[in-house]
């Protein structure tokens, strides 16, 4: 049976056999064991576009997990009432649980968006793994509460999901209360969805700015509802200057250990609510527990360093083994924008955690940054962040700022960007605040006279044995333009992809210099010296992920365009053939002595074309297009902007491929609209 886990597998340094690391949520703390009980009950299955998973009222058979594709949850149009789309299901979610766990008919249905590959698990395997794998069974759970639902209160029909966040503070400040009103307001923003915070810690309100909330209706007392009469609390709800209400409690015994009619409560606010944030107090108790249950995110709350490693250390771990959630659906958030160095990191094992902080840039001095890092938390948490793919290609790459020129044009919001090799550099240079004329200007510095000694050059030669040249001289040329900028100097977030020489590992980065993981990542083998990076050397990323799709669909970034700029072999040999017509065209027009000197002169250009950097070059770029369209099935826009009339070297002719990039990004156009209204 095809191994499904085996798809985005890492070394740990502590674990010679690997560790999971995909982007399917529910396989995230899976054991071995564990993973080969679900291979043994369950199948792929493959869907067409337009293809229906199941209908609305159909009794239950399966529970479907998304592997790559789309899917539309829907209701059919009724006598008065139009078809009504519900929500979008993306890779690494999952279906069909609420009526398996119920035992109800399907409220909705389900129909494939795009091409779509699932993992499909029987109802009479999904209970035998619900009772033999307890994280499994704890994550559905969770899943289930953010389907809450009021059949005994006459709801029926299927309403839309409403999310739920849990926000732990240890000790509410000042910044604190600014953050989450500011994220809040910037939820609203993105949404227009109706928002309400629950203050269970009863202290969050008074951090809150006084110039927010308007005049409050007193606090709701949890202990004098009765289970059947919830309504009474819009009497206690405050409505806020952006947009979200809140909602405050009587401090009693009521508010911690009630957890019936708090889960009746929230129950009810959920029908009148898109997203409800929860703000938990330091202890737990049966309240809390219900509170994490029915939330599919957690942010904690770090004021100081030491806190936030404190967080990762522990509490993080008490929420992934307790709650079952995973590493995506938590984030630590720290204000001030506090560096996190290794120096910085303790004795203790955090390091894996360390990708759950958030760094908060200030709001005093970096006003921009900070809202920017704000609006990023809230289109996460919507799962309405966009990301951008730029695949690795040599020269071929200058067609990405045709497609950066689209998107600014046709002001397409891109949030993170995930780049190998010259789509490493081209999103560096966005991601640094250039726009693509900028970009452009940069690119036309070279041309057939400098461009040799600009990117390489002859003292720029290295020993044969470790590559063509040391890679300081193009280090030389990226100087002016990133001098000692980091990753959290960036205007977007950005992934840099790279490839270990000895272990065959994928290295991502996100933090640290830029310039120095621009240079491991357009560490192009023979050409280039490997880069030094912690005892180890990278190489090129594009040898192993040149379209890294997977560097954001980890994250949880559901909407995601890739380009790949890479020729196939229906280009090269559409290349060839052009060339033999301009060739033909060119021999009808001379005479004898001139024929033969053309034809001379075609010989020796193709028996040059069999020289050492073709052959090295070449043989990468095959294997790399053939890895990128396997990989291209997993974004949702996919753009192929290969120039077939063109060669790898051509830094010099950057207006070719910037006009590809155009074209083929306006052809898709439509498709990108489309998808950002999903």
């Amino acid at each position: 049976m095809t191994n499904f886990f085996s798809f985005g597998k890492k070394l740990r340094p502590d674990d010679k056999d690997g560790y999971l690391f995909d982007p399917i949520p529910l396989f995230s703390s899976l054991s071995p064991s564990e993973q080969n009980l679900i291979e043994e009950c369950s199948r792929l299955v493959s869907f067409k576009k337009n293809d229906i998973v199941y209908e609305e009222g159909a009794p239950p058979d399966a529970f479907y997990i998304i592997f790559s594709g789309r899917f539309r949850l829907f209701t059919r149009a009724r006598p008065n009432e139009p078809e009504n789309t519900i929500l979008y299901f993306y890779r690494g979610e999952h279906f069909g649980e609420t009526s398996l766990l119920t035992g109800n008919v399907h409220s909705a249905t389900v129909e494939a968006k795009t091409d779509a590959i699932v993992l499909k698990i029987t109802t009479e395997n999904f209970h035998k793994l619900i009772r033999e794998i307890p994280s499994f069974a704890l994550h559905l759970s969770r899943s289930l509460g953010r389907h809450l639902t009021r059949g005994e209160l006459g709801y029926s029909h299927h309403r839309r999901e409403v999310r739920i966040a849990s926000f732990y503070c240890n000790e509410p400040t000042a910044a604190a209360g600014r953050f989450l009103t500011d994220f809040l307001a910037s939820l609203g923003d993105v949404t227009r969805g109706r928002m309400l915070v629950m203050d269970l810690s009863g202290r969050i309100s008074r951090f809150i700015p006084p110039d927010i909330l308007r005049s409050g209706n007193g606090h709701f007392d949890l202990a004098a509802m009765k289970l059947s009469g919830e309504a009474e609390v819009c009497s206690s709800i405050t409505k806020s200057r952006h947009g979200f209400e809140f909602l405050s409690f009587v401090p009693n015994e009521s508010i911690g250990n009630d957890d019936k009619k708090f889960v009746a409560l929230l129950t009810y606010l959920s029908y009148q609510y898109d997203y409800v944030v929860l703000c938990l107090p330091p202890v737990e108790t049966p309240v809390v527990v219900k509170a994490l249950n029915y939330s599919d995110r957690v942010y904690l709350w770090a004021e100081k360093r030491a806190e936030a490693f404190s967080l990762a250390s522990g509490k993080v771990a008490d929420l992934c083994r307790d709650y079952g959630f995973n590493k995506n659906e938590i984030r630590i958030i720290m204000p001030h924008g506090e560096k996190v160095s290794e120096r910085d990191i303790p004795a203790s094992p955090v390091p894996f955690e360390i990708r759950l902080f958030s760094m908060l840039p200030s709001l005093q001095y970096q006003r921009y940054r900070y809202e920017r890092m704000v609006n990023y938390l809230a289109r996460e948490w919507s799962e309405r962040l966009v990301g951008l793919v730029l695949g690795s290609g040599a020269a071929y790459g200058l067609a990405h700022i045709g497609v950066l020129r689209v998107l600014e044009q046709e002001k397409i919001p891109i949030d993170i960007i995930a780049g190998s090799s010259i789509g490493a550099l081209m999103g560096a240079f966005w991601a640094a605040g250039l726009d693509s004329y900028e970009i452009e200007k940069i690119a036309k510095l070279l041309n057939k006279k400098n461009a040799f000694f600009k990117l390489l050059g002859f003292r720029d030669l290295s020993a044969l044995h470790m590559g063509f040249f040391k890679g300081n001289q193009i280090m030389k040329f990226l100087q002016p333009y990133f001098r000692d900028m980091s990753f959290q100097d960036l205007r977007l977030p950005l992934k840099v992809t790279a490839a270990d020489l000895l272990t065959s590992e994928e290295v991502v980065f996100d933090s640290g210099n830029l310039l120095n993981a621009l240079r491991a990542s357009i560490s192009i083998p023979g050409f280039f010296r490997p880069f030094s990076h912690k005892g180890s050397y990278l190489l090129d990323g594009g040898i192993l992920d040149p379209l890294p799709i997977k560097s954001l669909s980890v994250m949880g970034v559901r909407k995601i365009i890739a380009v790949n700029v890479l020729p196939g072999p229906k280009d090269l040999i559409l290349r060839n053939e052009n060339r033999r017509k301009r060739l033909h065209a060119k021999l009808r027009k001379q005479g004898p002595w001139r024929r033969m000197w053309h034809r001379t002169a075609d010989r020796m250009q193709r028996r040059y074309s069999g020289n050492i950097f073709n052959s090295l070059m070449n043989t990468i770029q095959f294997m790399e297009y053939e890895i990128a369209q396997r990989q291209a099935s997993d974004a949702d826009i996919f753009i192929h902007a290969a120039v077939p009339d063109a060669h790898w070297i051509e830094f010099f002719s950057s207006d070719k491929f910037i006009a590809e990039g155009e074209a083929k990004t306006r052809e898709q156009l439509a498709e990108i609209k489309r998808l950002l209204l999903e």
